[in-house]
Parts: C-alpha cells; sequence; structure tokens
C-alpha cells in the first residue's frame, strides 16, 4: 500500500524513487537556448536553483517542455551533465525524460542517466508509427534490464501518441516490470484514470495541473507542472490543499487555474505546443530566466501573441502572479 500522501515530504525521494515515495509537484524545467540555438548552461542552473528554492518537490527535465525531440544525443548527456550536477549540488531530487524514436536511443540517454546519478526517468514509446503487442512487450523488458535495481522508471502516457495506455495495459506492467513505478499521466478522462487507478493501484500515478484536484481526490500522487515555471507557490499551495482536505479552497484554485490554461489559446493561435508555449507563458512571470528561442524547425511564439498574453495576465489573472516569495 502507498504510503498516505500527508506523511511524505519532498526529502523522502532524495535517496531514491519508489512506488511507494514519489509524490509531489514535480517543476518540468524548460530547456534554454541562447540567440544562436545553444544551450544556456548558466541560465539553466539558475532557474533550477529557482525552481528547488520555491519548494517543489522535484524537477526533471528533457521531456516535451525540455524540447526533447530537438536534442541529439550529445548535447542530452551535456544537459543531463549539468542537471545532475546542480541538483545533486542543492539537494533536489531529479528525473530527466528519455524519450526517443527507436530504443537504443532510449536505452543511450536512460544509462547516461543513470550514471549520473540520476533517480529515474520518464519513458514514452517511440512515437513515429505504432507497434505491435510484441514489440511493446520486447521495448519494456529491454527498458527494465537497461535499468539497475534503484533506479525508478516512470512512463509517459499521452493520447497525443498512438500507443496509448489504460488500465488494463497497466495493470500488466505493474506485475510484470517491478521498475516501473509510476506514470506520467497526460490523460483528461475522469472515467479512463478511474479504470487506471482500480487496475494498477500500487504504481504512482502523477497528473496534469488541469484535472489535478480531482485525480488526486481519487488516488493520484502529483502532478507533472509546466505551470511552475509561471508560479510556483500557487501550484504548491493547491496540492497542499489537497493534501489537507482544504476542498473549498483546492476547488476556487482549480477554477482559476482552468482559467488561466483557457487563456493561453492566445499563444497556440498559430499551432504552437508544448516547450514553445511553456517559454512564452514563462516570458509572462519574472520567476523565472525566460528565453523564448527554439530550435528550427520549431518556431516560437510571436512577439505579438507573447505580449498579447501579457496584457490579458495583468488584467485577468493577478491572483496568480508570482508573489516574490520562496
Amino acid at each position: 500500500m502507498l504510503t498516505p500522501l500527508a506523511q511524505l515530504t519532498r526529502e523522502s525521494m532524495r535517496a531514491g524513487l519508489t512506488r511507494e515515495n514519489l509524490h509531489g509537484v514535480w517543476a518540468a524545467i524548460g530547456t534554454p537556448f541562447d540567440a544562436r540555438e545553444r544551450f544556456d548552461e548558466e541560465v539553466f542552473r539558475e532557474n533550477i536553483r529557482r525552481l528547488h528554492a520555491a519548494g517543489v518537490h522535484g524537477i526533471y527535465t528533457t521531456d516535451s517542455d525540455g524540447e526533447f525531440y530537438a536534442i541529439e544525443l550529445d548535447e542530452f548527456r551535456h544537459i543531463v551533465d549539468v542537471f545532475a550536477d546542480e541538483t545533486q549540488r542543492i539537494g533536489a531530487a531529479a528525473m530527466v525524460g528519455v524519450t526517443w524514436c527507436n530504443t537504443e536511443g532510449v536505452v543511450a540517454r536512460l544509462r547516461h542517466a543513470v550514471d549520473r546519478g540520476i533517480l529515474g526517468a520518464h519513458v514514452g514509446h517511440p512515437f513515429f508509427m505504432p507497434s505491435t503487442a510484441a514489440s511493446y512487450r520486447g521495448f519494456w523488458e529491454d527498458i527494465s534490464a537497461a535499468a539497475p535495481d534503484g533506479f525508478g522508471l516512470v512512463q509517459y502516457n499521452t493520447p497525443r501518441c498512438h500507443n496509448y495506455l489504460r488500465g488494463p495495459d497497466y495493470a500488466v506492467l505493474q506485475r510484470d516490470f517491478p521498475k516501473l513505478i509510476g506514470t506520467k499521466h497526460v490523460g483528461v478522462d475522469f472515467t479512463e484514470f478511474m479504470s487506471v487507478m482500480a487496475d494498477a493501484p500500487q504504481i504512482s500515478h502523477l497528473v496534469g495541473e488541469g484535472v489535478m484536484a480531482p485525480y488526486l481526490m481519487f488516488g493520484g500522487r502529483g502532478i507533472n507542472s509546466w505551470f511552475t515555471n509561471f508560479n510556483p507557490r500557487f501550484v504548491l499551495d493547491l496540492y497542499n490543499d489537497v493534501v489537507a482536505g482544504r476542498w473549498d479552497s483546492a476547488r476556487q484554485r482549480q477554477k482559476r487555474l482552468h482559467a488561466f490554461i483557457g487563456a493561453i489559446d492566445v499563444l497556440q493561435e498559430t499551432g504552437n505546443l508544448h516547450g514553445i508555449i511553456g517559454k512564452a507563458v514563462t516570458e509572462a512571470s519574472p520567476f523565472l530566466i525566460s528565453t523564448p528561442t527554439t530550435r528550427r524547425p520549431y518556431q516560437p511564439v510571436v512577439r505579438e501573441a507573447v505580449e498579447r498574453f501579457r496584457r490579458i495576465v495583468e488584467e485577468q489573472f493577478q491572483d496568480l502572479q508570482w508573489p516574490g516569495r520562496g
């Protein structure tokens, strides 16, 4: 049985991530690039420090918000080197995304994370085309074999891809692969989530901010959050409301977050997603050092849309703005 959230602290995960202790608010830190599209190590380190000082339970990089799709293996290794060095120096729980389009690429990334002392990895299925059941089974056998005992695997599950998993799939993975400690559950179908919780209650399911309060009420263990780059205190306050059973407060915070997510449409009107949107949202807050540059062919949100969004935030979401405190 999982430890109740009220009994867990962010310190409980520092020695290692398990099905029992994986929980809380995990910040999806973006990958900063300078004007010449080079990785900006100093900005990255500073933003890691700011997130940890704000109180998030853990930090992860090189998932969708970290623009993993624009980072080749050699640079991935450098980013993870910096990430591991800084998170270990300040005592922050850390995971990295290792998703790639073939098993060899996933394993190479996972092994480097292990070598650098990272605690766990988000693992998405190779995503270009659907595979057979035997192929998926073989993938998890290979990934599990590459991960040492004590290293936590978190399955990155998004309905945007055709290899989306549901409750019965997780029942099998939960039973056969003990190194799988959790999921990054991106779906927003509540009935489906209830099935996941019923079929795979032994692993820790972390969700998104759009469904945070209701999903945590029914067994979710925490959140993988892009909003922490705008205002981590608000997400932590919402998480603490849920843990303490302050449902009226949680409901109000969730409604405000829902309204904010709706306002982001102004940034998506040209078709942008994920880390590109995240960078534009970060620009509207003084919390982190913002670096709007993205890598070709992916274009950043146009300046006019960013300024329009900034005005919307100032006019409609003063209560969600970063208050300038840890």
